[in-house]
């Protein structure tokens, strides 16, 4: 029933007095929408998990023209790139070791004579394995352009074996052809993955740090206890702080949102007016956090310090970069407390998938329970300030 006397001209006083006293400070409004910019220009080209450029070293022994072939599939193909001709293995692990190739290929003797022949023959591949996930694609890469000259190397001699046409377009009947297509992504960019979930990081750190800082800040220059013992209630209080951050987290999604699509062409195929809302959702349990953290915190270095440690593990339990799928089944029991999970999954659906509400119901749901109870627990533990 305390909601129903709120003064509304007090709220709307505090919240100017909170514009200007944010906005005047010119570092403060760099902070707020400098930062963001930079962190996502940051993402947007120095995070990159697209395996290109694979720097390869060749020790040939065989140097014949189908083991010349071979390698040229694998140039052929984009994503390796010729480093070095090697004369020994020895050569091709001292690179190894000094970063100068990613990995080197062995070609044996007698590669071309036992190709033909029938009779099978291997090719050494030795791989920096520091980084597991870029070996695994590389090994990937190699499989796959390795069957397709072995294919095609097959399907030729059988041609030239083959005398009845008859009997060739049976065979061309009988054979399975794949063709691929990828959706919400066609090109596998990594950069169109990543920049939603950006969205959804950057709203919670300056929304969360503001919203902490802000109130520990009135508790550092010695007026909080003057509001405390003002006609002033806490709800109004609250009201007055949190207010213009939800403005600001506006501000913020839309200019992301704009980079996002316009500098670095990431498709946009969902509804904006629903990312707005469903952001709303996600800025209440930002707000609620960055609240609960003020009533924790005696300075702005403990609300800065307290921020980041909710961040990292909020980002680690997110998916932004580790699929949940993959993480043991109570800690993706524990993800679902996560606002950052279910807002990137929203996020991501919209950029991406373009689907709506009808898909997304049950992220938003999360968001809006999440963002009740936390606020619910932040604004009972402030009030025993003013109590």
């Amino acid at each position: 029933m305390k909601l129903i006397f709120i003064r509304k001209d007090i709220i709307k006083s505090l919240v100017i007095k909170e514009f200007k006293q944010v906005f005047r400070d010119r570092r403060m409004r760099m902070m707020i929408f400098g930062s963001p910019v930079l962190m996502l220009l940051l993402f947007g080209y120095a995070v990159n998990t697209d395996v290109t450029t694979i720097t390869t070293g060749i020790l040939d022994e065989d140097r014949s023209s189908l083991s010349r072939d071979f390698t040229r599939n694998f140039f052929a193909s984009g994503y390796f790139v010729p480093a070095a001709y090697l004369e020994s293995s020895g050569e091709g692990s001292r690179q190894l070791d000094k970063g100068q190739i990613n990995m080197f290929m062995h070609i044996p003797r007698g590669f071309s004579s036992r190709v033909k022949s029938g009779r099978g023959t291997e090719v050494q591949i030795i791989l920096d394995g520091t980084d597991s996930s870029r070996a695994s694609v590389i090994m990937a890469y190699i499989n796959y352009i390795t069957s397709e000259f072995t294919i095609r190397y097959m399907t030729g001699r059988i041609r030239t074996v083959i005398l009845s046409r008859e009997w060739s377009s049976v065979q061309m009947k009988q054979s399975i052809a794949i063709k691929e297509r990828t959706l919400f992504n066609p090109e596998l960019i990594s950069r169109n993955f990543f920049l939603p979930g950006v969205l959804a990081l950057l709203l919670a750190l300056i929304t969360i740090m503001l919203t902490s800082m802000s109130v520990v800040k009135e508790r550092e220059t010695g007026t909080i206890e003057q509001i405390i013992v003002s006609p002033l209630k806490p709800v109004e209080f609250i009201a007055g702080k949190t207010l213009p951050f939800v403005v600001v987290g506006i501000i913020e999604i839309t200019l992301i949102t704009i980079i996002t699509i316009v500098w670095f062409r990431v498709p946009f195929n969902g509804n904006f007016i629903f990312l707005l809302t469903a952001s709303m959702f996600y800025i209440l349990c930002t707000l609620a956090v960055g609240l609960y953290i003020s009533t924790i915190s005696l300075t702005q270095q403990q609300a800065m310090l307290s921020t980041f440690i909710f961040f990292i593990p909020s980002i680690m339990l997110s998916g932004f970069v580790f699929p949940i799928y993959a993480m043991p089944e109570v800690f993706q029991f524990i993800t679902l407390a996560n606002p950052m999970r279910h807002f990137i999954a929203i996020v991501r659906g919209i950029f991406l998938k373009g689907v709506g509400f009808a898909v997304l119901w049950k992220e938003v749901l999360a968001l809006f329970i999440l963002g009740t109870v936390l606020f619910c627990m932040s604004i009972r533990r402030f009030s025993r300030r003013f109590e």
